[in-house]
C-alpha cells in the first residue's frame, strides 16, 4: 500500500511502502496523505453534494431546456388529443353577359370570369361570427369542439375559456382555416375535429351556409337593381308628366293647339292672297287701261284694299307682336323639347328596368366545388414529433442566449 506525502495539498509527493521512503529535502515539511482524504478534498472544493450540487451545475439546462422539452414529449406524445382534417377547394365566379342591351343579353350565352371581391367576401364570411352562430343555431358547432376525445387544453370549454359566444367563436376559428390563391382563385379551406366525421360534416355545413351567402348576395344585387331602375322610371314619369302639364297650361293660356301648324297654315292663307291680289291688281291695271272710265274699277280697287288689309293682318298675326304665332311657338317649342327628352328618358328607364328584370331571373355570382369535403383516415394534427423537436429547439437557443449573457456578465466582473 502506497501512501501519498505532500508539502502541501497542491503539490504531493508520493512513496511506495515496498521500496521505502523517497528522499526529500529537509527544509520542506512533509505531511501524509491517504488516497480517500484526498478524494474528500476536491468533492469539497467541487461543491456540495447530492441534488441541491446537480443543481446548482445543471439547474439553467434544466430549467430551461429540459423540462419544457419533457413537458411537450408528455403532452404532444401522451396528452394532445389526434386532429382529423377535412380539406375542401372551391372558386366562386360571376356570369357576365355578351353586350349591354336587352336583345344582346337575350341572344348571347353568359360568359364566366372570376368574382375575387366575392372570393375574398366568402372567405371573411367563413371566419365570421356570423358563421360560427349560424352553425351553432343549427345545432352542429358546439357538440363537435366538446367531443370526449378531446384534451383537456383544446376542447370547448377548457380549463382556460369560458362557455360563452366569445370563446366559442375563438374555438371555432382554431378549427377552420381558409386559404385564397390569388393567381387562380382557387379557395382552400381545412377543418379539423376530433372525428372523421365531424370535420366533413363541419366542412360541408360551411360550404352550403357560403352558397347560401352567395345567394343573398345575389338577391341584394338583384333588388338593389330592380329598385334602381323602378325609381328611374318614376322619376321619368312624374317628368313626363309634369312638362305634359306645363304644355296643356300653355295651350290653354295663349289658346292655341299647335304654333307650328298654325303658322304654316297662315302662311299658305298668307301665299293665297298675295296671289289673288296679284292676280286682282293685273286685272285692275288692265281694266283702267283700257276702259278708264268703267263703274267697276272703284269696286275692283276696294276689293283690292280689302285683301291687303286682310293680308297685313295675317301677316300680324303670325310675326310682329307679343301676341303674334311666331312669339308663342317659342315656348312651345321649349315645352314640346323637354316633352321629348323627357319620353326619351321614360323609354330608356324602362329599358334598364327590363335588363334589371332579366338578370333577376338568373344567377349571377356561383360557388363552384372544386374539391368536396373528405373524410380522413387518420390524425393529421398536431404533428407530435415537429412541435416536441420545435420546442426543444427553441429552448436550447434561448438556454445558449442567457448562457452567452452570463459567461459575459462574470467576464466583466473578474
Amino acid at each position: 500500500m502506497s501512501k501519498l506525502m505532500s508539502r502541501n495539498a497542491d503539490t504531493p509527493l508520493y512513496e511506495d511502502e515496498s521500496s521505502g521512503a523517497v528522499p526529500v529535502p529537509f527544509s520542506v515539511a512533509l505531511t501524509p496523505v491517504t488516497r480517500g482524504q484526498l478524494a474528500d478534498q476536491e468533492a469539497e472544493a467541487a461543491g456540495p453534494r447530492g441534488l441541491a450540487g446537480f443543481f446548482g451545475r445543471y439547474g439553467l439546462f434544466t430549467g430551461i431546456v429540459a423540462l419544457p422539452s419533457l413537458v411537450a414529449a408528455l403532452f404532444f406524445g401522451l396528452i394532445a388529443a389526434g386532429q382529423y382534417a377535412s380539406e375542401t377547394k372551391f372558386i366562386v365566379r360571376s356570369a357576365s353577359s355578351g353586350g349591354d342591351s336587352v336583345l344582346s343579353m337575350l341572344g348571347q350565352a353568359p360568359g364566366m370570369s372570376r368574382a375575387a371581391d366575392e372570393t375574398h367576401a366568402v372567405g371573411a364570411f367563413i371566419r365570421s361570427r356570423d358563421m360560427a352562430s349560424e352553425l351553432e343555431k343549427e345545432g352542429i358547432l358546439r357538440p363537435i369542439l366538446s367531443r370526449p376525445e378531446a384534451d383537456f387544453i383544446t376542447r370547448f370549454p377548457n380549463i382556460y375559456s369560458r362557455d360563452n359566444d366569445e370563446s366559442l367563436y375563438k374555438a371555432y376559428l382554431r378549427k377552420v382555416d381558409v386559404d385564397v390563391d390569388t393567381s387562380s382563385g382557387i379557395t382552400t379551406m381545412r377543418v379539423f375535429a376530433y372525428r372523421p366525421d365531424d370535420a366533413q360534416e363541419l366542412s360541408r355545413r360551411i360550404i352550403e351556409r357560403s352558397e347560401a351567402f352567395i345567394n343573398r348576395l345575389n338577391v341584394r344585387a338583384h333588388k338593389d337593381a330592380i329598385s334602381y331602375a323602378e325609381m328611374l322610371v318614376r322619376e321619368s314619369t312624374d317628368r313626363l308628366g309634369q312638362t305634359e302639364r306645363r304644355l296643356a297650361e300653355y295651350r290653354n293660356r295663349e289658346m292655341i293647339i299647335d304654333p307650328a301648324k298654325e303658322s304654316a297654315a297662315s302662311m299658305e292663307t298668307l301665299a293665297k292672297i298675295s296671289t289673288e291680289i296679284s292676280r286682282m291688281e293685273a286685272a285692275l291695271a288692265q281694266q283702267v287701261a283700257q276702259t278708264p272710265d268703267n263703274p267697276t274699277i272703284g269696286s275692283a280697287r276696294e276689293r283690292v284694299r280689302t285683301l291687303r288689309d286682310e293680308l297685313d293682318k295675317l301677316r300680324r298675326n303670325v310675326a310682329g307682336d307679343e301676341r303674334s304665332i311666331a312669339s308663342k311657338l317659342e315656348g312651345f317649342e321649349r315645352l314640346s323639347l323637354e316633352r321629348e327628352f323627357a319620353a326619351k328618358g321614360l323609354g330608356a328607364a324602362l329599358i334598364e328596368l327590363e335588363k334589371a328584370r332579366q338578370f333577376a331571373q338568373t344567377q349571377r355570382i356561383y360557388l363552384q366545388t372544386i374539391v368536396a369535403p373528405n373524410s380522413a383516415d387518420m390524425p393529421t394534427y398536431p404533428m407530435r414529433l415537429l412541435m416536441i423537436a420545435l420546442v426543444a429547439g427553441i429552448a436550447l437557443t434561448i438556454f445558449w442566449t442567457i448562457k452567452s449573457l452570463i459567461d459575459i456578465i462574470l467576464e466583466h466582473q473578474a
